[in-house]
């Protein structure tokens, strides 16, 4: 991959939004990108909110009702990005992410916060760049995870480095 830039957007006070955080949040980007088949110079959005705030773009902009962990909006269909002629770099999407959900399902799961939120931005840059699991069962579902599992093994959060 040639150059990758992210834009990070802090919006809640549960997470420390520290360089440290930034760097592991970069890798995981990069990794599922290069794991995924995306090479190019791309620019990425991730913000961190609360429930509450999650919930409300989860209605305005797909007409859910409720919480959820994380949202992914990706800015093309079949990886036809936009060139941001500023930058140099394809502009992939948004991902927004409930820090207050992530703690709650670390908790659950048994591993930290920065595990868990390392994980959904994984999970959500591979829906940037045209993974989606539409049905558990799917091979669409089945390659998505895979690649997941490659990335977090490639980045040792699965042994807890998070």
């Amino acid at each position: 991959m040639r150059r990758l830039k992210i834009s990070f957007l802090n919006m809640q006070s549960l997470l420390r939004l520290d360089l440290r955080l930034k760097r592991l949040l970069r890798s995981c980007c990069r990794a599922a990108l290069e794991e995924g088949g995306y090479n190019e110079s791309c620019e990425i959005s991730i913000s961190f909110v609360g429930n509450e705030k999650i919930r409300e773009i989860n209605r305005d902009f797909r007409g859910i009702d409720s919480c959820t962990d994380v949202l992914s909006f990706p800015m093309a269909d079949n990886r036809e990005f936009e060139l941001n002629k500023d930058t140099g770099c394809y502009s992939l999407g948004d991902i927004i992410i409930s820090t207050e959900r992530a703690l709650e399902q670390a908790k659950e799961l048994g591993h930290s916060l920065k595990r868990e939120v390392s994980f959904l931005v994984i999970h959500s840059t591979l829906h940037l760049i045209g993974y989606d699991h539409p049905d558990e069962d799917g091979e669409m579902t089945s390659a998505m995870r895979a690649c997941e599992r490659r990335v977090v093994s490639r980045l040792g959060l699965d042994e807890g480095k998070a």
